[in-house]
C-alpha cells in the first residue's frame, strides 16, 4: 500500500505540473522569452522565468524523490522528512520544497498577467489613439501615442495606467478638433449657397430701396441718407475667391466665409440705417400734414380761421409742410405757432 504521505506529496506534484505546463504553453511567455525585452521589464522578467526554471528542478527532484519511496514503502516516512531537495533556499524536505516553488510560480505568474495587460489591453488602447490622431492629422499626438506604443514593445512594465490615459486624452482632442473642422468645412457648399442667396437678395433690396430713397431726398430737405452698400460688387468679388479657395483649402474657405457674412450683415445693417432715416422724415412730414389738417379742421368749426392771424398761421404751416423738398424743422415750427395761435383764441382748442 502506497505511504498516505507519497500520495500527498504526489497530488502536490501534480498540481505544480499542470501550473508549469500552463505558464509554458502561454504565448506571453512565449513573446516574453523571445530575447526582445529592455529596462526594468528585462530585469523583471530574467527573475520571474528563473522561478519558472527552479520550480522545474524541484518537480523533477520530487518526482524522483517519490519514485524511490514509492519502490521502498520502509523508508517512504523518512525519504518524506529529510531536506533533500535542491532550492534557492538551500535543501528542504519535499513539502517545502513544492511549496517554495509553487510561490516562485505564484511571483511568475504574476509577472505575466502584467505583461499580459501591457501586450494586450493597454497596447490595444494605444494603437486606437495612435489611429485616431493619425486620422485627425494630429502629429504630436500621434508622436506622443507612437512613443508609449514603442515602449510597450521593449519595456512595457515601464507604462502605466497614466501614460495611457495620457495619449488616449491628447487623441480624443484631436479628434474633436478635426470633427469640428471637417463639420465646418462639410457644410461650405451649402453655405456658399445661402451666401449666394444673401447677396442676391441684398443687392434686390438695395436696387429697390434707390428710388425711395431717391424719393425721400427730394420731399425732405437735408435728409442726409448715403447711398448703402456701394460695394456690392466687390463683395462679390470676395465671394467668388472664396469659391475657388473652397477648391483646394476648404478650412480656409470656411473661415473665409464666416468674414465674408459679417460683412454681408454689415451691408445690411446699412441699408436698415438708410431707410430708417428716410421713412422717420417722410413719417415726421404725413404726422405734421395730419395735425395740420386737425387744427385747421377745428379752427373752422369754430370760425376761428377767419380770423387774419389764424389764417396766416395756417398757411405759413401749409406752405412749410408741402414745400418740397420739406424743412421739417422750419414746418415743426410753423405748426407750434400755429398751435400758439389758436391757443390764445378764446374758443379755440385747449
Amino acid at each position: 500500500m502506497t505511504d498516505p504521505g507519497v500520495m500527498l506529496r504526489r497530488n502536490e506534484l501534480a498540481a505544480l505540473g499542470e501550473r508549469l505546463v500552463d505558464l509554458e504553453s502561454d504565448a506571453t511567455v512565449t513573446v516574453a522569452r523571445g530575447g526582445g525585452l529592455t529596462g526594468g521589464t528585462r530585469a523583471t522578467w530574467a527573475e520571474a522565468d528563473a522561478g519558472i526554471a527552479a520550480a522545474w528542478e524541484v518537480y523533477r527532484a520530487v518526482d524522483e524523490l517519490l519514485g524511490r519511496a514509492e519502490s521502498d514503502p520502509a523508508r517512504a516516512a523518512e525519504m518524506l522528512a529529510a531536506p533533500t531537495v535542491p532550492t534557492a533556499a538551500g535543501p528542504c524536505d519535499p513539502a517545502t520544497a513544492l511549496a517554495a516553488a509553487g510561490a516562485e510560480l505564484d511571483a511568475a505568474a504574476a509577472v505575466v498577467a502584467r505583461l499580459a495587460a501591457a501586450w494586450g489591453g493597454l497596447a490595444s488602447r494605444v494603437q486606437v489613439a495612435s489611429a485616431a490622431a493619425l486620422a485627425a492629422g494630429d502629429g504630436p499626438a500621434q508622436r506622443a501615442a507612437d512613443a508609449v506604443a514603442g515602449l510597450l514593445v521593449g519595456d512595457p512594465l515601464a507604462v502605466t495606467e497614466a501614460d495611457v490615459v495620457h495619449v488616449e486624452s491628447l487623441a480624443q482632442a484631436a479628434t474633436g478638433r478635426h470633427a469640428a473642422v471637417q463639420s465646418a468645412t462639410g457644410r461650405l457648399d451649402l453655405d456658399m449657397e445661402r451666401a449666394r442667396a444673401t447677396l442676391d437678395t441684398l443687392d434686390a433690396d438695395v436696387q429697390a430701396a434707390a428710388a425711395e430713397l431717391a424719393h425721400a431726398a427730394s420731399r425732405i430737405a437735408g435728409l442726409d441718407v448715403p447711398t448703402p452698400a456701394r460695394d456690392l460688387p466687390a463683395l462679390a468679388g470676395w465671394l467668388d475667391r472664396i469659391a475657388a479657395t473652397g477648391g483646394s483649402d476648404r478650412p480656409a474657405a470656411a473661415a473665409a466665409l464666416d468674414d465674408w457674412f459679417a460683412a454681408a450683415e454689415s451691408r445690411r445693417a446699412e441699408l436698415d440705417r438708410a431707410l430708417d432715416t428716410a421713412r422717420t422724415g417722410m413719417r415726421r412730414r404725413s404726422e405734421g400734414r395730419g395735425l395740420w389738417s386737425a387744427l385747421r379742421a377745428k379752427a373752422g368749426a369754430r370760425r376761428l380761421d377767419e380770423q387774419p392771424d389764424v389764417a396766416a398761421a395756417l398757411a405759413a404751416a401749409r406752405d412749410e409742410l408741402w414745400r418740397a423738398p420739406c424743412d421739417l424743422a422750419a414746418a415743426d415750427a410753423a405748426l407750434a405757432a400755429l398751435s400758439a395761435v389758436l391757443e390764445d383764441r378764446p374758443g379755440g382748442p385747449r
